[in-house]
């Protein structure tokens, strides 16, 4: 999962370099992402030559997941012309909040300590995205799609830990999901229209984009939910704002101040303290339970010769 949260942050380091180095819309960044992530994948599961059996049964299932996945790649898009960044991150990272309510209300696995790690998380993201001093002023429309962001990407966590569960083969799964984002894309093309780059360092960002901000964060993404569940890889990937500041810092030589040094302390501290800190039982009835019937005790047959 922090494979998957380096994966996201370069993802939001290209989607800053991209449009101002090629001169494309961001929208029509995003849907290349998922048109130059699909295919190499496709190509590693045809030379693999698996078994496409245990999938293909669920294969409308998996490019769901895509459609939702593509949701959320373009409501943040949408999202920020009506946000400023800061105010975005602070909104969106409810959705491990989300996924943990769901898992509670359902009975699934939960970090035992999520009462301390949520609160920690939340308020170093605060720290990280939030210029002090500045009005927090937040334009409904934006409050509105970000939300809209914020539970398609909760809801991709979910259903992808449910839609993996007992799956082999999670490469061919992922390859699914890639190719119904792509399809979402395509449907987008009357609506947003499309560009090219008009170099070829426009087109290795864009393969770099599709690669390493794509395909590598939902690889990991669907690995290590089954692993570790959804309530769990979902406030683990909260390290995604930290890493993308400090890609940031590296690559677009912006500064941190202290309180983004301090929140991205806290960040690390309540991952480190969830990772350490055991599930809660998932409230499970067995079969055995159900079953349970209280049985009389029998009387010893008499004897009929007596």
């Amino acid at each position: 999962m922090v494979i998957a949260a380096l994966g996201l942050a370069i993802a939001v380091i290209l989607m800053k370099m991209i449009p101002t180095m090629t001169g494309m819309p961001p929208e029509h960044v995003a849907i290349w992402r998922f048109a130059m992530a699909a295919p190499p994948l496709w190509l590693v599961i045809r030379l693999r030559r698996t078994n496409k059996l245990m999938v293909s049964e669920h294969r409308w299932w998996f490019i769901g997941l895509g459609f939702i996945y593509s949701l959320a790649s373009f409501s943040a898009i949408f999202a920020l012309q009506w946000l400023s960044s800061s105010i975005y991150v602070i909104l969106i990272y409810i959705y491990p909040s989300l996924v943990v309510l769901f898992a509670l209300l359902t009975g699934g696995p939960v970090p035992r300590l999520y009462w301390l790690g949520l609160p920690l998380t939340l308020l170093g993201l605060f720290f990280i995205t939030y210029e002090f001093g500045s009005k927090f002023v937040i334009d409904p429309v934006g409050f509105g799609i970000t939300m809209v962001n914020a539970l398609a990407l909760a809801a991709y966590m979910i259903l992808s830990g449910k839609a993996f569960n007992g799956i082999e083969n999670r490469l061919l799964g992922t390859s699914k999901v890639l190719s119904g984002g792509m399809m979402a894309g395509l449907l987008m093309f009357p609506l947003l229209g499309i560009s090219t780059p008009d170099t070829i360092q426009g087109w290795m960002l864009l393969l770099a984009f599709g690669l390493f901000g794509t395909l590598m964060p939902i690889i990991a993404m669907n690995l290590s939910l089954g692993l570790l569940g959804a309530a769990r890889g979902s406030l683990i990937i909260t390290l995604q704002p930290v890493i993308t500041v400090l890609l940031a810092m590296i690559f677009l030589n912006e500064t941190l101040a202290i309180q983004q040094w301090v929140g991205g302390g806290l960040v690390i501290l309540a991952v480190v303290l969830l990772q350490h800190s055991p599930d809660r039982p998932a409230k499970q009835i067995s079969d055995q339970a159900k079953c349970l019937v209280v049985q009389p005790a029998q009387s010893e047959p008499r004897d009929q010769s007596k």
